[in-house]
């Protein structure tokens, strides 16, 4: 443990997050690109989110699958989610591939297999619709049922909100 001369002071990544969870997107996009740049997954993915949405820079769905990508590269789970998502609800990014719910399923797989809850519910329902995966009610349900145990409300809500606790 390290301490600081002169109090503590907040790590780059933790003040562009604030500025990122208080809604100042300008400031935040000035404070997460170098970061992004040295490589932090954090930083890339949120600034993917931000390119997704056109937040505090302009709206860019290529530019928020690469720096998705990187974030995922680096094993962040929020990153390969939010690519599965980006292939479902994106505007010019599911026309890219054939198959964006393949292409969605595939990411959500990635990121569930290690117990994103969101990935979880989001592949439990890609199986549920038959989309981008062979319609299989049990795998939906075991899907499902896992990111409910990992806390996922919509996942318990969907399992009945009396046998999850609620």
């Amino acid at each position: 443990m390290m301490l600081l001369a002169g109090g503590v002071h907040a790590a780059p990544i933790d003040d562009a997050l604030q500025q990122y969870d208080g809604g100042r997107y300008d400031a935040a996009a000035k404070q997460l690109a170098p970061l992004a740049e040295q490589g932090n997954a954090v930083a890339q993915e949120k600034l993917a989110v931000m390119y997704f949405y056109g937040r505090g820079v302009s709206e860019d769905e290529e530019k928020a699958l690469q720096w998705a990508r990187r974030s995922a590269d680096q094993g962040n789970l929020d990153a390969m989610f939010f690519i599965g998502n980006m292939y479902v609800f994106g505007d010019k990014l599911p026309k890219s591939v054939q198959d964006p719910d393949q292409e969605a399923a595939r990411w959500y797989f990635e990121a569930a297999r290690k117990g994103h809850a969101e990935a979880e519910y989001g592949l439990g329902l890609l199986f549920l619709a038959g989309k981008g995966v062979v319609q299989d009610q049990e795998e939906a349900m075991r899907w499902i049922r896992s990111a409910a145990d990992h806390g996922h409300p919509g996942a318990r809500s969907f399992l009945g909100g009396a046998k999850a606790g609620h």
